[in-house]
């Protein structure tokens, strides 16, 4: 309509009010446009849902995408709360109010939020889908859902306390995945370990690795010793060599190399990176294989879940 314009393609149209007379004139043709349509056109005082989502995402660390689903029936799909790592009481309840729309926040790394308004109290919801790449293992509970009466505490709760609790499992499920495939490949025999099976488990660990080492140099836990920081420097240099990306690097000089130095200095790696990262009270215990053969490990996933 002539008159509203919008700053981003999810945003609200919105009306100007610095010229009244173009502004009374923009209001009496949606009327008579409403009217034309059999349409209701109501005012609120609440802000619009997609605004709120973008001052969230404004106040948030780095860049975020935000995005905006309308869902004219007033019912959220289920599918997507089935992708909310710890929906908890507040979203778990959500499909039970009417819901027109909801904000998917992303930062490119992996990271995605759900945003929702709670109806019968106006508070807006935050919860943290489950990570990506999707063929991560998480397991447990998933960071707690925010909950705020204002976009500027949602986002301060997020800031200082979701983001962090979903680095630090995401962390954790790393740390686990890659030691759950070193225990498998060293605890069945030699010589039947399954080709396909063993180049998804190295993909995996490519895939952790980079994030494992970053946070063991980000982490100010304690100091490295010499030996400790020998270590990641040979890992850090097999990656310069073998990418994460299985595109960027050959069978011969990637696959072969990195698997030799992740089954000869694997468990060197996890414990540097525990000590460095993981808090006493956060270690996690390895998991007990009680079983005659290991399990195997999950199947490689090429091209992830999409949601």
């Amino acid at each position: 309509m002539a008159g509203f314009t919008r700053e981003h393609r999810d945003d609200a149209h919105r009306l100007s009010l610095d010229d009244h007379a173009s502004a009374r004139e923009a209001l009496t043709r949606l009327h008579q446009t409403a009217q034309d349509c059999q349409a209701k056109v109501i005012t609120s005082e609440r802000p619009y849902f997609g605004d709120i989502a973008h001052a969230v995402a404004e106040a948030l660390p780095g860049p975020w995408d935000v995005s905006i689903e309308h869902y004219p029936d007033g019912a959220i799909p289920t599918d997507v709360l089935d992708w909310v790592w710890e929906a908890g009481p507040a979203l778990s309840t959500q499909p039970a109010y009417r819901t027109p729309g909801a904000a998917f926040l992303r930062d490119g790394g992996g990271t995605e939020l759900l945003l929702v308004e709670r109806p019968r109290d106006g508070r807006y919801l935050i919860g943290s889908l489950m990570p990506s790449p999707d063929h991560m293992n998480v397991v447990g509970a998933g960071p707690r859902t925010v909950s705020a009466a204002t976009a500027r505490e949602a986002a301060a709760d997020v800031r200082s306390r979701l983001l962090p609790e979903f680095e630090r499992l995401v962390h954790q499920a790393r740390l686990r995945e890659v030691q759950q495939d070193l225990d498998w490949v060293r605890g069945v025999e030699p010589g039947t370990v399954d080709a396909v099976e063993l180049d998804a488990a190295v993909d995996r660990f490519l895939t952790h690795a980079p994030y494992l080492l970053a946070a063991t140099r980000r982490a100010d836990i304690k100091p490295l010793a010499a030996s400790e920081t020998a270590v990641l420097i040979r890992f850090e240099t097999l990656l310069a060599r073998a990418p994460a990306d299985t595109d960027s690097r050959s069978e011969a000089d990637g696959t072969d190399e990195a698997l030799a130095l992740w089954l000869e200095a694997g468990e060197d790696l996890l414990d540097v990176v525990r000590t460095a990262t993981v808090r006493p009270a956060e270690v996690p215990a390895r998991p007990a294989i009680t079983a005659a053969t290991p399990p195997k490990p999950p199947a490689a996933v090429a091209t992830g879940r999409t949601r």
